[in-house]
């Protein structure tokens, strides 16, 4: 089965997939899979956020902010291009990413309440059934021109982001006068992120079909927590500015 797709992470699992003689890939995998990994973020984040609320210091410091992230998207290049690895990685990526997330969640937490984190994740967890019974029901499809659209969309959204932070270190108050932008652009956010879960599922299904290595589980699965992973941060993002209009 020959497969397109715009997605770098995609094309390279592609390219490298092998049909599997003994042991495919299969969906109960890379369900189990993903909600391993998807606990281990949420233990590794709920103890990290326990310890900022309460003692108001980040475990592991300045160096936790900077370093977790920028391990964890190492993990993730490692386990998209080194297929072996990926076991390994993926239990990188999630304990690295559930400290990051942690910390951010700890900190919305002490600004915006108790109620916003689980808020964001009931949201994300409503969001996530909502486009899995889209996509099942076959009522959108994701196809190579959408694939494209998207994508074109998250280039745009990245630059947008960048725009504002750029504009935020020079003084540019993103709940004063450039607060209709960074609306704009968390929103988007949310509805890319919540879009992108549709191409992982097609994403997940194709490989299945096609009867791939049992070991892409790890990187299909990897593919989704990341995308369940941007759309927390963006519920995130959109509760608190909700949040914060009504104070």
């Amino acid at each position: 089965m020959r497969f397109r797709t715009t997605n770098p992470m995609m094309r390279n699992m592609q390219k490298n997939a092998t049909v599997a003689s003994s042991t495919a890939a299969t969906y109960s995998g890379v369900v189990f899979k993903s909600t391993l990994l998807l606990l281990i973020m949420l233990l590794i984040g709920s103890f990290t956020a326990s310890l900022l609320i309460e003692s108001g210091q980040i475990i592991g410091g300045i160096g936790l902010l900077i370093g977790a992230p920028i391990i964890a998207m190492i993990a993730v290049f490692v386990a998209m291009f080194k297929p072996h690895l990926a076991p390994f990685f993926s239990f990188v990526y999630a304990i690295m990413q559930g400290a990051f997330l942690g910390v951010i969640a700890g900190i919305y937490t002490i600004q915006f309440g108790d109620h916003i984190v689980s808020t964001a994740i009931l949201a994300t967890g409503g969001v996530f059934l909502a486009m899995l019974f889209l996509y099942r029901s076959g009522i959108i499809r994701v196809g190579s021109m959408f694939r494209r659209i998207m994508f074109s969309m998250l280039v745009g959204l990245i630059l947008a982001n960048l725009f504002i932070f750029i504009m935020s270190l020079f003084g540019a108050d993103i709940y004063g006068n450039m607060f209709g932008l960074y609306l704009a652009v968390v929103v988007l956010g949310v509805v890319l992120a919540s879009i992108f879960l549709l191409i992982d599922f097609d994403n997940i299904t194709q490989m299945v079909e096609a009867s791939v290595d049992k070991r892409y589980e790890w990187m299909l699965s990897l593919s989704l927590i990341i995308t369940i992973v941007w759309l927390f941060v963006e519920m995130l993002r959109l509760l608190a500015i909700i949040a914060s209009s009504r104070r």
